[in-house]
């Protein structure tokens, strides 16, 4: 279940078998890259500060949220990363580098994530500064994508920032650009066309 994890960077690795010891321990459950245990992950980011805000929920943005941002982003952000390779292929770029410079690109179709600023946003139940969770396709794809995420069911306020909502996010746009690519041609997802189109940063 796990070799695909050692063609990933070292350190997503070392993050990644962090993130799933974490869970394993506090609950007795395995996180085996699949969707289905993607709730438990967010179960449990919610566990872990509620704990630290000793025993209750904090508001979005609360002390005890950022607090908790620094210390596990990277950590939730590397295992959801590997899930999306797992699930649909993709490569990590630039985790030599800081955190705000993390990219997750997918191979199939051409979507770029940050997933430490996804695991942020899950943490912070908001936006951090200076890490975007944005997902970002070309900019001829993208009005038509914004469309497609505007016509979809609305979420609910208190599930928005979760990484089962982010999931869905990226099986929404996954399902229109290969539906975009089935008329007009794939689009080139080399790390050379990510960055002539989206740039290296």
């Amino acid at each position: 279940m796990t070799e695909f994890l050692k063609q990933l960077p070292e350190n997503i690795e070392q993050l990644t078998e962090r993130c799933r010891a974490h869970v394993l321990k506090r609950f007795s459950l395995e996180l085996d890259f699949t969707s289905e245990t993607l709730s438990v992950l967010d179960f449990f980011v919610e566990d872990l500060v509620k704990d630290e805000n000793k025993g209750t929920r904090p508001a979005p943005g609360h002390l005890s949220r950022m607090n908790m941002v620094h210390l596990f982003a990277p950590t939730f952000g590397a295992y959801f990363g590997a899930m999306l390779s797992h699930l649909y292929g993709g490569e990590f770029r630039h985790t030599d580098k800081d955190i705000t410079l993390w990219r997750f690109e997918f191979s199939d179709f051409f979507l770029r994530l940050n997933p430490v600023a996804v695991a942020a946003s899950v943490i912070a139940r908001q936006e951090v500064d200076g890490l975007s969770s944005v997902l970002r396709a070309s900019a001829k794809q993208m009005p038509r994508l914004q469309e497609r995420f505007d016509a979809a069911p609305e979420v609910p306020e208190s599930d928005f920032f979760t990484f089962c909502t982010c999931l869905e996010s990226i099986q929404i746009a996954r399902e229109f650009l290969l539906e975009v690519y089935q008329k007009d041609g794939k689009e080139d997802c080399s790390s050379q066309n990510y960055d002539r189109i989206l740039g290296d940063k």
